[in-house]
């Protein structure tokens, strides 16, 4: 599930045209180059039953670099260099090697830190929740049935991401918070290379590195 779950981080690193930009997405990439946040993800059959929760970590730069760090139920990693993405399972000992745009497809990708344009597949638009919880809401909504995500909706504070709401074509929620977030922290370029531990199975190619 927590692998299925990491389309969401592709979805977080994509960034918009700003021709066409919602005004509340546009302040939020004007205002963020990077972003360091710890979250909590919570994950709910179409009963509204959580089935999974999850904590972690996430360090993203533009363009395409970040760093997801599932700390619980089951510790993994997720490592882009803007060019190649390491998939590290601690439990299975292995890391699986993979070019960024490999297999992403239509799928939700790369929100914060690509080119990738997100009104190709989605419609974008201001909307209000019946709570009142202080945020602006901003809903995209899939263009084409068979997206992975058929709704998305982010909260924000001012310009900062707060919370995302997910739900996929198999009528699953995914949802989540984040917390303790700093904004335009300067990061390494080598913070975001990884070398794979000894005695652990490589899967995939190394070309891209």
């Amino acid at each position: 599930m927590i692998k299925t779950s990491f389309l969401f981080f592709f979805f977080l690193l994509c960034i918009l045209n700003p021709a066409l930009a919602n005004k509340t997405l546009d302040q939020f990439f004007q205002n963020t180059q990077s972003m360091q946040t710890e979250f909590e993800q919570t994950i709910k059959d179409t009963r509204g039953k959580v089935i999974e929760q999850s904590i972690g970590s996430l360090i993203l730069s533009r363009p395409d670099k970040f760093i997801l760090e599932y700390i619980s139920p089951a510790e993994q990693k997720y490592i882009s260099n803007g060019k190649t993405i390491w998939i590290y399972d601690v439990e299975l000992e292995q890391v699986s090697i993979k070019e960024l745009d490999e297999g992403i497809g239509d799928s939700p990708a790369l929100l914060l830190s690509s080119n990738t344009n997100v009104y190709k597949h989605y419609d974008v638009s201001d909307i209000k929740l019946q709570k009142s919880d202080g945020y602006q809401w901003v809903q995209l909504r899939a263009k084409k049935e068979e997206m992975t995500f058929e709704k998305v909706l982010l909260a924000f504070k001012g310009s900062i991401l707060i919370q995302m709401i997910m739900y996929d074509s198999f009528g699953q929620i995914t949802e989540l918070k984040f917390s303790n977030i700093q904004i335009n922290k300067p990061f390494a370029l080598r913070q975001f290379n990884f070398v794979p531990p000894e005695d652990v199975d490589v899967i995939g190619s190394t070309r891209a590195q």
